[in-house]
């Protein structure tokens, strides 16, 4: 496993690198290879927040991203929920990939099965993936014109609408941007890669 920490408003100590370190290697234990992993551990410094301390992870598995982030008030804490949800989605993501061709063999016969979170067998992930097919899709589509203006701009219209995103095209770059609230209160820009 290949891990890359980062600290924002914390200093990444041994006994913390070593407790990532520890609850990451759970998740390595479904892949033969090893994985690239990305991991930021922040603190707001902002009294107002109650749960202050973030632990962010993010893996790269065969061109796909798995991304997990929880906060809590006890950085220890934080590590263990992002590393429980990592290594579901891990677990998710392989049984997927791996059992494709056995995904239409029991399309006809869905049981419904009380899967908890804790759970932490392969065949519960399978029947949670069957119970995925009849949750919810795309029921309604909606098409505008897409206006050139600024991200300020666009975050002005964004509020104006109370939308939580709002797609526009940049007047600067000419392409399709994307501004979002982020939970912070602030503003978050998406923008295609060159």
């Amino acid at each position: 496993m290949h891990v890359v920490m980062t600290g924002r408003n914390i200093e990444l100590t041994p006994a913390l690198k070593e407790y990532l370190m520890e609850k990451l290697q759970r998740a390595q234990k479904h892949f033969d290879h090893p994985l690239d992993v990305t991991a930021l551990l922040s603190v707001a410094k902002n009294p107002s927040i109650a749960d202050s301390q973030t632990a962010e992870v993010t893996i790269k598995v065969n061109g796909n991203i798995i991304r997990g982030q929880e906060s809590t008030e006890n950085m220890y804490a934080s590590i263990d929920l992002v590393a429980n949800k990592i290594e579901r989605q891990l677990r998710k993501f392989k049984t997927r990939y791996y059992h494709k061709g056995n995904k239409n063999k029991h399309a006809g016969t869905i049981e419904a099965v009380d899967v908890s979170p804790d759970v932490d067998t392969d065949e519960a992930v399978k029947k949670a993936l069957a119970l995925e097919e009849i949750r919810p899709k795309i029921v309604r589509s909606k098409k505008f014109p897409l206006k050139p203006m600024l991200p300020e701009e666009a975050c002005s219209h964004m509020d104006l609408l109370g939308h939580d995103f709002f797609m526009y095209v940049n007047s600067e770059t000419g392409q399709v941007n994307t501004v979002y609230h982020r939970r912070d209160g602030n503003y978050g820009l998406i923008e295609p890669e060159a």
